[in-house]
């Protein structure tokens, strides 16, 4: 039987978070949550076009389940300065240890060594993660729809939201979509990857954007590779795209997500 990645992160993450508890209070991070004033705009910032005509969201990330590690190395902070110089809209940072090698530090100084937006990629299904973003910097935390209840999505995301933080809501599936569509969530991340068995089809991202409500601002991630693939994507009116694989591996990341902007100005003068 082939794993099930989801299910398998899932349940770690519930071990994650009750060791975490024993380190550091809820309270304790409610309290530190409470303190933020300097928080970034993430949603207004992807709300529109860029100059260039397409946003983008560089990721932060050294490893996944299923391609094993991809940049072990990666500096998180030298990563978030060249994704700024390159034009990136915003940034995100994998957060979780076990499956993708990152950490709540990582953000911390990726945040630190920018002036960009940056969103806490994490696998979230506890009030206690939303106020260690929050505490922590995040500026904007990821709620995938497919792990949680419609009324524990709920919860968190209006929790995220009086904390002053944004969300990104994922969806993969029509289900999700519905279930996504009966909120007020602004932003919708539509995951080109199935994240149980890490499967990736780039038509899932364009076959679901007609789904959204008319409130509702599109993100595709996962699988996109270069140009071509944003391109495909701009003709069914998507102009966000969360990218990370593509970038870590680059060469130049600075000079990748450039390229990737500028395939948004091509399109406008074909």
């Amino acid at each position: 039987m082939a794993t099930n990645f989801l299910t398998t992160i899932v349940q770690q993450k519930k071990a994650d978070i009750a060791q975490a508890r024993e380190r550091v209070s809820e309270a304790r991070l409610v309290e530190l949550a409470g303190r933020r004033t300097d928080f970034r705009p993430f949603a207004d910032r992807l709300a529109r076009p860029g100059a260039g005509g397409v946003n983008i969201i560089a990721e932060i990330k050294r490893a996944s389940p299923s391609k094993g590690d991809i940049c072990p190395d990666l500096d998180a902070a030298d990563m978030a300065a060249r994704y700024e110089a390159g034009g990136a809209a915003a940034v995100s940072v994998l957060t979780d240890g076990p499956f993708f090698k990152g950490c709540l530090d990582d953000l911390t100084a990726a945040r630190a060594a920018c002036n960009l937006p940056v969103l806490r990629k994490e696998f979230i299904i506890s009030r206690y993660q939303v106020y260690e973003a929050a505490a922590a910097g995040a500026d904007a935390i990821l709620l995938i729809a497919r792990i949680l209840t419609p009324e524990k999505l709920a919860q968190l995301y209006h929790l995220c939201r009086e904390l002053g933080m944004d969300a990104l809501v994922e969806i993969h599936s029509p289900a999700d979509a519905l279930v996504v569509a009966a909120t007020d969530a602004r932003l919708v991340g539509i995951n080109n990857r199935n994240l149980s068995t890490f499967e990736t089809d780039l038509a899932v991202a364009l076959e679901l954007v007609s789904r959204l409500t008319a409130h509702q601002v599109p993100v595709a991630a996962s699988g996109i590779a270069g140009v071509a693939d944003v391109k495909r994507n701009l003709s069914a009116g998507i102009f966000n795209f969360l990218v990370g694989e593509s970038i870590v591996r680059a060469a130049d990341p600075a000079g990748f997500i450039r390229g990737l902007v500028g395939a948004g100005r091509e399109e406008k003068t074909c």
